[in-house]
C-alpha cells in the first residue's frame, strides 16, 4: 500500500485503512495477518546444517591438506592420501556439530526478547506481541515505548520521538497529529503525524493507527539493503582470531625454517611436505575461535536459565570483570509490590483502619491524577495494569469505595500534564458533575510549589515527609483545586490535601546477593528517585550503607556537578537519591574514572543515557520499557539483583573456561613444536609422522576443548577479586604455564626418544612409543587445563564425567587402533605391553605434579 498517510486527515486515514477509533476486530486481525503476513524485518537467512558443512573448508590449512593428499594420490600413497581425506571430513563433522549447536542456541536466545505493544482491539486494551501487529489496529504508545510499525497519529499529547534510527539526527521530534501536509514528498523528519518503526518515545503519550508493517515500514525498506550485511563479530572472538592469525603467521615461518633445514639434510621432498604440512595443522590453534563462540553461546543459554538474557554476546566477557554495580531500588532490590499504609494530611494521620475516612478529594485525586489501565475480571475483581506508584494509588481509592473506579471513566478529561521523571509531578484537569478541577501528585517538594500555603505550613510538612521517608516509605503528595478556566492546567493556588506513605518491602534474597557481591570485590551503589531518608533507611536493611554520611542527596548532587563533578567525591558514597537522568550518567562516567568496571541497571526511558555509558547495561524484563532494553547488554527477566548476580557468577565462570580452552590448544600446539624443533635440532629423526601429528590433533584437541568450555564454576569463584577490564588473555599466568606444560611435554617426549633410539629401538618403534606418550599426556593435560589457581584435588570431578568418559574413550580408541591391522597400517602403529603402557602412564601423570607444583610455588611466592 503505497500511500503517503502524512497527507491524509485521520478520518481519510481510518476510511482507507478500513478500522475505527474502537480498533479491529479480533477476526479481522487474523484475516489481515492470513493476507499479508507477521510484522517482520526482511533477515538474512539462517545457514543451513549443509552450509555450516561447507563453511569448514574455507580455510588456508584446509586448502593445504587437499594440494598435500592431491600429492599423496600423484605419487601413488592411497593410505596417506585417504587418512587425510578421513582427518578432513572428521574435522568438518566436528566443526560444523559446534557452529551449528552454537547457532542454533543464539538464534533460541533471540526469540526470548520480544517487543510487546499496546493494542486496542474490540474496544479494549490489550498487550501482543508486535509481530502480531496488522495494517489498522490502534496502538497506544508511552514514554520508552518502542514503535513497532508505521503509525499515522490520531492522538497526541507532548509526544516527542527519537527518530535517530532513520535520521541519524539525536535531537527528539515533535508529534502533531492533527498536523496534515499537502506535499507529497516531505521528508521523513517533516512528518509529524507519522511515528516510524524502530523509533523509540521519548516522552509524552499518543494513540495511532497502524499504515504499514514490516519491509514496507520506512524501517523494513532499509532493512532489506542491511539484511546482505553480516553481523559484527564478538570482540573476544575477533581478537582470537587476530591471534591465531598471529600464531598461525610464526608457526608458519618456523614451519618453513624446518623445511627448508629438512630439505639441506637431502630429506625426501614429499614426506617433508606433509610432515610440515601435518605440525602446522596439529599446533596452529585454528579451532580457538570456533570453541569459544560455542563457550560464550553455551554461557549465555545457561544465563537464560537464570533469568539473565544476554543481549550482546560479548557482555559475558564484561560480567566477569564487573567491579560496581549501580542499582536501581524499586523492583530491583525491592519486591515492587507498592501498597499504601497511611495518608497524612496537616491535621491527621490515618492509618490502615482509618484510610477509608479521608477526604472525597484524595482518592480523586489518587484516581484521576492516574495513568493505570484497568478491566473488570469475570469475577468483578478490579485488575490494574501500569506503574507500580499508579496502581498503588488507585488501588487506595477502591478500598475507600470502589465506585471511585467505576465512575472515573465518565468523567471528561480537558488537560493532561503526564508523569514525566524530570519534572517529578503529574497534573490532570477534569470535569466532574460540571464542575471542573485539577489534581496534582508527585514529589512533596514538587506539588508544595503548586500550592496555596505559608513557608512556615511548607517547612513543618516537609519536616514531616522526612521523618516518614526515614521510616522506608516512599511519600507521594497530592492537592487540587476548582477551576474556572477550561483552557488548561495551571499550576498556581492548589490546595494541599497531604501525602500518601507507600510501603515497597525488600526482597528477601536481596540482602544475600548484595553480600554475595560485596565478598566478590564488587562495590554495589543505589541510584534512586526517592527521598535521601527512604533511600538510607532502604540501603540499611540491604547492607549497602550505613550511615548519612554515605547518601548524596538532591542537593548535595547539584553542588557536586556545579563544582565540576569531580570524580574522587564519590569515592565514600554508595546512595543518590532524586537523581535526574543526566545525573545518573555523570555518575556512571565518575566511577569509571575512578577505574570501576561499571553494570548499571534500568527499566524507563530516563535510564537510556546511563545504560548507554556504562560498561554492562542491565535492563529489567518486567517493568523495563523498550528503549531501555534496547540501550542494554543484558536483560533481567524476574527484575531481580540476585539475578545479576547470578549473571556475574556466570560471566566468571565463562572468562575461566574460555581460558582454558586457550591454554589447552596453545600449551599442546606448543609443546608439539618443542619435540620436533628439538628433534631437527640435534639431527634425529622425525620424531612423529604426519599421518600420526594428524591423528594426535585429532583424537585429542577433537572435542575436548569444547567440553572445557562448559565446566562448571570453580569453588570459591565469586570469592575472588574482580579481574581488570584490561588485563590480556595472555598474561603471566597463562604464559607461565603454558611454558611449564609445553616444555616439560615436549623435552620429555625427546628424551624418551633419544634414549629409545639410543636403547637399540628401531625408529618406527620409537615413534609408536612417543605417539601413546603423546596421546597419554594431551589426555592428562585436560585435566590440568581444568583450573589454573585451585589444586586438582579440590574442585572434584562429578561435575566432569563426559570429560573423563571421553577422555578414557580416546585412550581405548588409541589402543584399539595399535591392535587393529588396518590402523596399524595407516598410523604405522604397533601393541605395546601393559607394563610399558603403565610405565608411560606414570610419566604422564608426572605432567600433573609439575603443573601441581609449579601453582604450589607461585602460591608461596605470593604468600611470602
Amino acid at each position: 500500500m503505497n500511500i503517503n498517510f502524512h497527507t491524509k486527515t485521520i478520518e481519510q486515514t481510518f476510511s482507507i485503512l478500513e478500522s475505527t477509533h474502537s480498533g479491529l476486530t479480533g477476526d479481522t486481525v487474523l484475516e489481515r495477518q492470513e493476507k499479508y503476513g507477521l510484522n517482520i524485518l526482511p533477515s538474512k537467512p539462517d545457514m543451513s546444517l549443509l552450509g555450516h558443512f561447507l563453511q569448514q573448508f574455507k580455510s588456508p590449512i584446509i586448502y593445504v591438506l587437499l594440494i598435500a593428499t592431491f600429492m599423496a594420490l600423484i605419487i601413488q600413497e592411497y593410505t596417506d592420501a585417504g587418512f587425510i581425506l578421513l582427518v578432513l571430513l572428521l574435522n568438518a563433522v566436528i566443526g560444523t556439530y559446534q557452529e551449528y549447536s552454537a547457532s542454533q542456541k543464539a538464534k533460541h536466545l533471540q526469540n526470548l526478547i520480544k517487543t510487546s505493544v499496546m493494542v486496542l482491539r474490540d474496544g479494549e486494551i490489550q498487550e501482543v506481541d508486535s509481530r502480531q501487529i496488522v495494517t489498522g489496529d490502534i496502538l497506544i504508545f508511552e514514554p520508552g515505548t518502542k514503535v513497532g510499525a508505521d503509525v499515522r497519529m490520531v492522538e497526541t499529547n507532548n509526544l516527542m520521538v527519537d527518530e535517530s534510527l532513520l535520521t541519524g539526527e539525536s535531537i527528539d521530534v515533535n508529534k502533531d497529529a492533527l498536523f496534515v501536509s499537502a506535499n507529497e514528498d516531505l521528508l521523513i523528519p517533516e512528518r509529524k503525524n507519522m511515528l516510524f518503526a524502530g523509533t523509540y518515545i521519548s516522552s509524552g503519550r499518543g494513540m495511532g493507527v497502524v499504515t504499514a508493517i514490516g519491509q514496507d515500514t520506512e524501517a523494513g525498506k532499509i532493512a532489506q539493503l542491511l539484511s546482505k550485511k553480516s553481523k559484527a563479530k564478538i570482540p573476544l572472538v575477533e581478537k582470537m582470531e587476530k591471534l591465531s592469525f598471529t600464531i598461525s603467521i610464526a608457526i608458519a615461518i618456523m614451519v618453513v625454517v624446518l623445511f627448508t633445514v629438512g630439505l639441506l639434510k637431502g630429506m625426501e621432498f614429499y614426506a617433508l611436505f606433509l610432515f610440515s604440512v601435518a605440525l602446522a595443522v596439529s599446533t596452529i590453534p585454528e579451532g580457538l575461535p570456533v570453541a569459544i563462540t560455542v563457550a560464550l553461546t553455551s554461557a549465555s543459554l545457561s544465563m537464560s536459565k537464570k533469568n539473565v538474557i544476554i543481549r550482546k554476546l560479548a557482555a559475558i566477557e564484561g560480567l566477569g570483570a564487573c567491579t560496581l554495580i549501580a542499582s536501581d531500588k524499586t523492583g530491583t532490590l525491592t519486591q515492587n509490590r507498592l501498597s499504601v499504609e497511611y495518608f497524612i494530611s496537616q491535621s491527621q494521620v490515618y492509618d490502615t483502619n482509618t484510610l477509608h475516612e479521608a477526604h472525597d478529594k484524595v482518592y480523586l485525586a489518587s484516581i484521576l491524577c492516574n495513568e493505570i489501565r484497568y478491566d473488570f475480571s469475570q469475577e468483578g475483581k478490579v485488575d490494574f495494569l501500569g506503574d507500580q506508584v499508579d496502581i498503588a494509588l488507585a488501588q487506595f481509592a477502591a478500598n475507600a469505595d470502589e465506585s471511585y473506579i467505576t465512575s472515573a471513566r465518565s468523567y471528561r478529561k480537558i488537560d493532561e500534564i503526564p508523569y514525566e521523571p524530570i519534572n517529578r509531578f503529574s497534573a490532570v484537569m477534569m470535569e466532574l458533575d460540571d464542575t471542573i478541577f485539577q489534581f496534582s501528585k508527585g514529589s512533596p517538594e514538587t506539588v508544595l510549589e503548586h500550592c496555596n500555603i505559608t513557608q512556615e505550613e511548607k517547612k513543618d510538612i516537609l519536616s514531616e515527609v522526612d521523618a516518614w521517608a526515614l521510616k522506608g516509605y516512599r511519600t507521594i503528595a497530592l492537592a487540587y483545586k476548582e477551576s474556572s478556566d477550561e483552557s488548561s492546567i495551571n499550576l498556581k493556588n492548589f490546595t494541599y490535601l497531604g501525602f500518601v506513605a507507600i510501603i515497597d518491602p525488600v526482597r528477601e534474597e536481596s540482602p544475600e546477593a548484595i553480600k554475595k557481591a560485596q565478598e566478590a570485590g564488587i562495590k554495589v551503589v543505589m541510584v534512586t528517585g526517592d527521598h535521601p531518608n527512604t533511600a538510607l533507611s532502604i540501603a540499611q536493611e540491604l547492607g549497602i550503607a550505613a550511615s548519612h554520611e554515605e547518601v548524596m542527596s538532591e542537593k548535595e548532587l547539584r553542588t557536586w556537578e556545579d563544582n565540576g563533578s569531580k570524580a574522587e567525591d564519590l569515592k565514600d558514597k554508595s546512595v543518590f537519591s532524586r537523581v535526574t537522568p543526566a545525573q545518573k550518567m555523570k555518575i556512571v562516567i565518575a566511577y569509571q574514572s575512578l577505574g570501576h568496571y561499571v553494570a548499571v541497571t534500568g527499566d524507563g526511558v530516563n535510564d537510556a543515557p546511563a545504560l548507554r555509558h556504562a560498561n554492562i547495561g542491565v535492563a529489567m524484563g518486567e517493568s523495563g520499557t523498550d528503549i531501555a532494553k534496547a540501550s542494554s547488554d543484558l536483560i533481567l527477566t524476574d527484575d531481580n539483583f540476585a539475578s545479576i548476580v547470578n549473571g556475574i557468577e556466570e560471566g566468571r565462570r565463562a572468562h575461566d573456561n574460555i581460558r582454558k580452552v586457550i591454554y589447552l590448544l596453545i600449551s599442546t600446539g606448543f609443546s608439539e613444536l618443542v619435540l620436533v624443533m628439538l628433534s631437527f635440532i640435534t639431527g634425529m629423526p622425525l620424531p612423529l609422522l604426519p599421518v600420526q601429528l594428524l591423528w594426535l590433533n585429532l583424537v585429542t584437541n577433537g572435542i575436548e576443548d569444547v567440553i572445557l568450555g562448559l565446566e562448571k564454576a570453580e569453588p570459591g569463584l565469586l570469592q575472588r577479586k574482580p579481574r581488570s577490564p584490561k588485563e590480556p588473555i595472555f598474561n603471566r599466568l597463562m604464559l607461565r604455564r603454558i611454558f611449564v606444560g609445553g616444555l616439560y611435554i615436549g623435552i620429555t617426549s625427546f628424551v624418551l626418544f633419544y634414549f629409545l633410539l639410543q636403547g637399540g629401538e628401531s625408529v618406527e618403534s620409537a615413534r609408536n612409543i612417543i605417539l601413546l606418550l603423546m596421546v597419554l599426556f594431551e589426555n592428562v593435560h585436560v585435566f590440568n587445563a581444568r583450573t589454573e589457581i585451585n589444586f586438582l584435588h579440590k574442585i572434584g570431578y562429578r561435575s566432569s564425567m563426559f570429560l573423563i568418559l571421553w577422555v578414557i574413550f580416546t585412550q581405548l580408541l588409541h589402543i584399539a587402533c595399535m591392535h587393529i591391522p588396518f590402523m596399524q597400517n595407516v598410523l604405522s602403529t604397533q601393541p605395546v605391553s601393559f607394563d610399558l603402557w603403565l610405565e608411560l602412564a606414570i610419566i604422564a601423570i608426572g605432567l600433573v605434579i609439575v603443573m601441581e607444583a609449579d601453582k604450589w610455588l607461585m602460591l608461596k611466592k605470593r604468600y611470602a
